[in-house]
């Protein structure tokens, strides 16, 4: 029977310790310990796939009929798929990476890393996983199959998924599963959305140039401070006059540099930011509308361009049949209908990465118990979450990988 008590203090504590000592994207060297150390007490066989993630695999004790014509799968060391039949693999996925913020908390296990923050939950979302390794690998006896456990570095960058698919992460994955925490949705809520539930998102930079000029004769030059103003502007009747308006999507301008001196012309601007779109065929739309209008306002102005449109994430899209088996498992889990919903998010995920070679599902689990402290938005320098919403983020993760393998015994 498990102390589901102790349990909630193991995942607690974890998170703490994460959360003081958060590290950047790709910089993960302490936290991948962590999770390699604590693999270890639990005799789960683990390796590196790629400088900072962690990849484990927890097989089970049932023998299922594809099995019979094989060798007992090995429980210390990784399953060998190349020759002979194999039984079905869940991969369950947290990510491990912090965001560059100062935090503003007087907890006890605030960052003591000044500028670096676990303001997305990432903290959270690998001792949740931590906490589904310690029932999946007591709980070998009730499943036949695989479930591959990835901790995975740099999910705020988006650079590190490809390279770890490469590396052959999802190699005989038959599903995938991940949760995000949501401080907009009360603890002990789940949301699980059909469909897209994250949108894509394409980032862009913008140069404009010109010989510049003095200000006092603006005439005799030309000003790309004021041409990317314009453009600034301009660019947002993409979205309000050339999109079909029940196709959301939304351009944002976070960086506009230009300018030497106060009484000089800008010989440089440069304009970058992203858009987000659930849409995956307007990001060609995109590129061309972009250098369309960069074209037109440059010219304007007697200005140069050069647009830079870089394609990233595509949205994250819910396999229709994973969702079911998504809230099966959050049944057994809370043992009622906690599923609530909500609009699909028009943040973006490198989960889609995932979902775009393997069916699955990212779910929500709400973190918030009312009070102002766990109220604040992901990404936000006062973020934090009711840390008792934890536990059972642990046991969706461990029952979605029973529930799906016990569906689809070979």
């Amino acid at each position: 029977m498990v102390d589901f008590s102790m349990l909630s203090d193991y995942i607690i504590s974890i998170r703490r310790r994460i959360h003081k000592c958060p590290e950047l994207s790709g910089q993960e060297f302490q936290t991948q310990r962590l999770i390699r150390d604590e693999l270890e007490k639990m005799g789960i066989p683990h390796r590196t796939l790629h400088e900072t993630d962690v990849l484990a695999e927890i097989t089970g004790l049932q023998t299922s009929p594809a099995e019979l014509t094989g060798s007992r799968p090995n429980t210390v060391e990784f399953r060998d798929y190349e020759t002979g039949n194999h039984a079905k693999t869940v991969l369950l996925r947290a990510d491990m990476d912090a965001l560059p913020l100062t935090e503003k908390s007087d907890s006890s296990y605030t960052s003591q890393f000044p500028g670096v923050m676990h303001a997305c939950g990432h903290d959270s979302h690998t001792a949740m996983l931590l906490g589904a390794a310690r029932l999946l690998q007591d709980s070998r006896d009730l499943f036949s199959g695989t479930v591959r456990l990835m901790f995975q570095p740099a999910e705020e960058t988006g650079k590190e998924t490809r390279t770890l698919i490469d590396h052959g992460m999802l190699d005989r994955v038959d599903t995938v599963f991940a949760l995000h925490v949501e401080p907009d949705l009360p603890s002990g809520n789940i949301c699980i959305l059909p469909g897209p539930c994250m949108a894509g998102v394409d980032d862009f930079s913008i140069r404009l140039t010109s010989p510049g000029g003095h200000g006092a004769t603006p005439h005799l030059g030309s000003d790309t401070l004021l041409a990317g103003a314009h453009l600034a502007i301009n660019l947002q009747q993409i979205i309000s006059r050339e999109i079909d308006p029940q196709k959301p999507a939304v351009l944002t301008i976070g960086v506009f540099q230009a300018g030497t001196k106060v009484n000089l012309l800008a010989q440089e601007a440069v304009l970058s930011g992203n858009i987000r779109f659930f849409d995956k065929e307007l990001s060609d739309y995109f590129k061309e509308s972009l250098t369309r209008y960069s074209a037109h306002t440059a010219s304007m102005f007697r200005c140069s361009f050069e647009v830079t449109y870089t394609p990233s994430l595509l949205p994250t899209v819910n396999d229709a049949a994973c969702c079911g088996t998504a809230k099966r498992a959050a049944l057994t889990v809370w043992g009622k209908d906690n599923l609530v919903e909500r609009p699909a998010s028009m943040t973006s995920e490198d989960f889609s990465r995932y979902l775009e070679a393997v069916p699955g599902v990212m779910v929500f689990l709400g973190t918030s118990d009312g009070t102002r402290k766990t109220s604040w938005p992901l990404h936000h320098e006062c973020f934090d979450l009711d840390e008792s919403a934890l536990l059972n983020g642990s046991r969706l993760y461990a029952a979605y990988a029973l529930e799906w393998l016990n569906e689809h015994v070979v």
